[in-house]
Order: C-alpha cells, then sequence, then structure tokens
C-alpha cells in the first residue's frame, strides 16, 4: 500500500479532493432543495417563465436538461415531462435528448478528469481489466439499459461512476447516451399530451410505458437468470 501511495502525485489527490467535495454538496443540496422544488411541479408556471425568452427559450430549456444532468437535484423524468409540455413532443424530445446528452458528456469527464488518475493507482491492473471488460461487455450494456430506462430512478449518477473507471469513453457514453432516448420520448409525450388536455393520447401513452417497462423488467429477470445459471456453471 506504500508503494502504490507514493505512486499518487499531489495533484491526482487535490483533484479528487475537489471531486468529493463536489459530489458531497450535490448529496447535501439534493436533500436539501429536492423536497422545496415545488416550483417543478407547476408546469404551467415553468412554461410561463421558459417562453418569455422567446427565441432563447430554447437554449433556456437545454441549459436546464445539462444542469439536472450534471447536478443531478433535479429530477430527470419531469425535466422530460417539462420538454413536452412547453415545446411538444417533437421539440421537447429533441432538446431533452440535446441536453441530456451533453450533460452526460460534462459529468462523465468531470469524473474522469478529477477522479480516476486517484483511484487507478488504488485497484490492481487485473481488476481495471475486469472491470473494462464487464463495462464493454453485451451484459454490461444491457444493464445499463435497464437501469437507464427504470421510472424516476437517479441515472446520472451512473457517468460520474463511470468516469473512475477504465472504461472508454466513446463507448460508454453512445451506450448510456442511447439508452436513455426511448424514456425520454415516453415522458416528454406524457407532458406533450398534458398539456393538450388529451386524455386519449395520456392513455396510450401510459400504455406504451406499462408495455415498455414490462419488457424492460423481463430482460432485467431473464438477465439475471442467465447470470445465476453462468455462476452456478
Amino acid at each position: 500500500m506504500g508503494d502504490k501511495m507514493k505512486k499518487i502525485s499531489f495533484k491526482d489527490g487535490i483533484k479528487f479532493f475537489i471531486l468529493i467535495i463536489f459530489l458531497l454538496g450535490m448529496l447535501i443540496c439534493s436533500l436539501i432543495f429536492a423536497p422545496k422544488l415545488k416550483f417543478f411541479s407547476n408546469f404551467s408556471m415553468i412554461r410561463d417563465y421558459i417562453k418569455k425568452y422567446k427565441n432563447l427559450s430554447f437554449l433556456i430549456f437545454v441549459l436546464l436538461q445539462i444542469l439536472q444532468v450534471v447536478i443531478f437535484v433535479l429530477p430527470g423524468d419531469a425535466m422530460n415531462m417539462i420538454g413536452g409540455f412547453v415545446f411538444g413532443i417533437y421539440i421537447g424530445s429533441f432538446l431533452s435528448i440535446l441536453g441530456v446528452f451533453l450533460g452526460t458528456i460534462i459529468a462523465f469527464y468531470i469524473s474522469r478528469w478529477l477522479g480516476y488518475g486517484f483511484i487507478s493507482k488504488f485497484i490492481k491492473p487485473q481488476k481495471l481489466e475486469k472491470i473494462n471488460h464487464l463495462l464493454n461487455s453485451n451484459a454490461g450494456a444491457l444493464s445499463l439499459f435497464v437501469i437507464c430506462n427504470l421510472p424516476f430512478v437517479p441515472k446520472d449518477i451512473l457517468m460520474y461512476c463511470a468516469g473512475l473507471t477504465p472504461v472508454k469513453p466513446s463507448r460508454i457514453l453512445t451506450i448510456y447516451c442511447l439508452s436513455r432516448i426511448p424514456g425520454i420520448i415516453i415522458w416528454t409525450s406524457v407532458g406533450s399530451q398534458v398539456y393538450n388536455q388529451s386524455v386519449l393520447g395520456l392513455v396510450i401513452t401510459f400504455s406504451i410505458l406499462a408495455l415498455f417497462l414490462t419488457a424492460i423488467l423481463l430482460i432485467r429477470k431473464k438477465m439475471n437468470k442467465k447470470q445465476k445459471i453462468t455462476c452456478n456453471g
């Protein structure tokens, strides 16, 4: 352990300390401010707030989406619903996907830049290779897809965790971002149907959501069963 400690540069130690402070700050903000974010439950008020910026309203919403990913205090699925409520399903989905993609890249590289150099000194190369193999495997990709599409599950913290691993950025970011698209479109559609007060639209959207969640749970069950068989074998 002593030899490994000597290999840790002062710069890596400081960067990792900053990452810990940042994540703790975000956790504290979530615990303190999340219950008070009643503003985000009033879609009409948010629509009026965003629309007052006229041509800049698109940019404002994308920035809000980036913030909800990077800071993870704001509820992601609720933000997608807001996108549909304010801009409709097509523009809302596009803006939400763009904001989530940009926020995901930022979150990953914050973690990679601040934490990987420090963490990698404490993990044996064989372990790093195992982690890398798992994240690059089909099972790892499928697990990520399942998690990304479970409703109201904090997903964005995954990118901070991924940044601390040796996984190739282009692969993990591509898989994660593509995995987020179905859920974003569904919740954006919910917001759009609420704005249009379309009961039929909501019934259809929630029916699709129910089928989608059922498919995800079946995939997860099959995946867990396959892992047990592999472990027993």
